[in-house]
């Protein structure tokens, strides 16, 4: 039976924050090991592919967690805790499939 746990707008918008971040870490995962010249431009930005990506994902989350706590008005997404555990866990396991089955099937 599930219940209708009262989460501060933050905790939900910075899990699902945390869905996205982790579909485009995977994502660009990808995306940089494909290409090379996607690669050489993220090393070209700091010094190391690994570094931008990090920045990327740390900015993207940050950013996306203000931005989902602001929707409706300021008052923010609501979901109960556990629908928001489900989709955290939905997202990272997915997220982990992409990037697994890339290296699988890659060369």
């Amino acid at each position: 039976m599930e219940t209708n746990n009262s989460i501060s707008k933050y905790t939900v918008s910075f899990g699902l924050s945390l869905v996205i971040s982790s579909v485009i870490n995977a994502l660009l995962v990808i995306a940089k090991e494909k290409s090379p010249a996607v690669q050489a431009e993220m090393k070209k930005l700091t010094g190391h592919h690994w570094i931008t990506h990090s920045v990327v994902v740390v900015a993207l989350f940050v950013v996306l967690g203000f931005l989902l706590a602001q929707v409706r008005g300021g008052r923010g997404m609501t979901m109960t805790a556990n629908a928001l555990i489900k989709t955290m866990v939905a997202g990272i396991l997915a997220a982990g499939v992409m990037i697994v089955s890339f290296y699988l099937m890659a060369d």
